[in-house]
């Protein structure tokens, strides 16, 4: 950890700390259950990078609640996974299994590659209860087409006051949409941008970017300094979540798994370009080199 300008510096020892222990005598249920509300037609991809991440990162059981239209492509590339499937013309249907699948996990992730089904799976899943729930991609789409009222959110109705912790993963064009800015701004003010995430939607709030700033619903800011352009591609967003919700289904808290993801992610690309390249280097690749990361920050 290295302090400066009122920020911190996550190191390798600080991702190490964060790492749950795994004892010989464990089960996959001592391991972590998370559930991932991902996918759409057309985007069976973001379900299956966040799953592949999150199952690299350590969770011991995953439950991907997907629409019945990709399930065929998500559980023939992803056989470790369990799938929720439920269906798009059946609210009653998609409520009780939502409902189930929070109630039985330790953590909860959203957004990668809902699309228009957010509109379907986000007002239950934010008006459910549970203990950490990571927003992301079209999660958080759903929330900034809501956010017409601000100060709404810091009477602490984003969720109701239900979910102990909120995760929220923005890059700087969600950020804008969610404080109703634009982009230019958030860049020349990032560090304003993610406190103020953070203090309005009383979360844990990781700001995408060269040097990813990570923080917490009270204003402690941490910044991440691994990663490169290599993970300037569509894909990576949705790697970063399973990672991010991976970790905090295993016991972090959400401001401590948002902080070791970002380290995690971002040295994960840095090994993949020493290897690739940048120009050739994919979100798929970046999944295929999280062995050799945990490897390095476990022996460190």
């Amino acid at each position: 950890m290295k302090e400066a300008e009122n920020m911190y510096e996550t190191s390798a020892e600080d991702v190490r700390r964060t790492l749950p222990e795994i004892k010989e005598s464990y089960s996959k249920f001592d391991r972590g259950r998370l559930f991932l509300v991902a996918g759409s037609f057309g985007m069976a991809g973001a379900a299956v990078l966040a799953a592949k991440a999150a199952l690299r990162s350590g969770v011991g059981y995953l439950d991907i609640a997907i629409p019945e239209s990709i399930y065929p492509i998500v559980t023939s590339a992803v056989p470790e996974a369990v799938c929720t499937v439920y269906r798009e013309d059946d609210l009653y249907d998609l409520r009780e299994k939502i409902r189930s699948g929070v109630k039985k996990a330790a953590a909860a992730a959203a957004g990668p590659g809902l699309g228009k089904n957010r509109e379907l799976v986000m007002p239950v899943l934010l008006g459910l209860s549970g203990e950490k729930l990571l927003l992301d991609a079209d999660a958080l789409n759903f929330l900034s087409e809501r956010a017409e009222n601000l100060p709404e959110y810091e009477k602490g109705l984003l969720t109701g006051n239900r979910w102990t912790e909120i995760a929220m993963t923005p890059h700087s064009g969600e950020m804008a949409r969610l404080l109703k800015t634009n982009r230019q701004e958030v860049e020349k003010g990032r560090l304003k941008a993610v406190k103020t995430a953070a203090a309005v939607f009383h979360a844990s709030v990781l700001l995408k970017g060269k040097n990813t700033l990570i923080s917490s619903p009270e204003g402690e800011v941490w910044m991440n300094t691994t990663g490169s352009a290599a993970l300037a591609r569509a894909g990576a967003g949705d790697t970063l979540t399973g990672i991010a919700g991976s970790l905090m289904a295993q016991g972090a808290d959400a401001f401590q798994a948002l902080r070791a993801a970002a380290w995690i992610h971002g040295k994960a690309a840095d090994l993949g370009r020493e290897e690739l390249g940048t120009r050739a280097f994919l979100p798929e690749d970046l999944i295929g080199f999280l062995p050799k990361v945990f490897r390095l920050i476990e022996e460190s």
